[in-house]
């Protein structure tokens, strides 16, 4: 959203993906997974959630949907044996911003990545049904510890 104005049609793209498709999804497989022993369902959401980025509020804006209606779910679903779990990433190496974020030496590498949820979802370490890597938990928790502001104000440069 600049000053200049905005595209609807691209936050409406982003909520067709990342809301709605998830939504789908989950109204699809839950049925089958609720007779299943050990199931799970997981969806992705994003740190964004947590602190958004000013330049992707759209993005950001369905993450934090995802956040909160995975919470919710997961409430509804407590006395039904599904897990419900919410991957969180960081800022990790991929091209969703473009190709420089592929390459970018502050993101996360994929492979570390991919290995320390793995380890997580392994040990069963994910309090809350967050799935949560090291790197993320200082955003996760940036409101709760009086870091808000600043975290806010350091990926947001005026």
């Amino acid at each position: 959203m600049a000053e200049d104005g905005w595209d609807a049609s691209v936050v409406e793209a982003i909520v067709q993906t990342n809301i709605l498709g998830v939504l789908r999804v989950a109204a699809a497989f839950l049925p089958m997974l609720k007779g299943q022993p050990d199931a799970a369902l997981m969806a992705t959401s994003s740190n964004l959630a947590f602190v958004p980025r000013a330049d992707f509020p759209g993005y950001c804006a369905s993450k934090a949907f995802l956040h909160s209606w995975l919470q919710s779910l997961r409430h509804q679903l407590r006395h039904v044996p599904v897990e419900v779990l919410e991957l969180a990433p960081p800022y990790v190496q991929t091209e969703l911003t473009g190709d420089s974020q592929a390459s970018d030496p502050r993101a996360m590498p994929v492979a570390v990545y991919v290995a320390e949820v793995m380890q997580l979802l392994e040990a069963g370490d994910h309090p809350r049904g967050e799935v949560l890597v090291e790197r993320d938990k200082a955003r996760r928790w940036a409101e709760r510890d009086g870091r808000y502001d600043a975290t806010f104000a350091a990926m947001n440069p005026a």
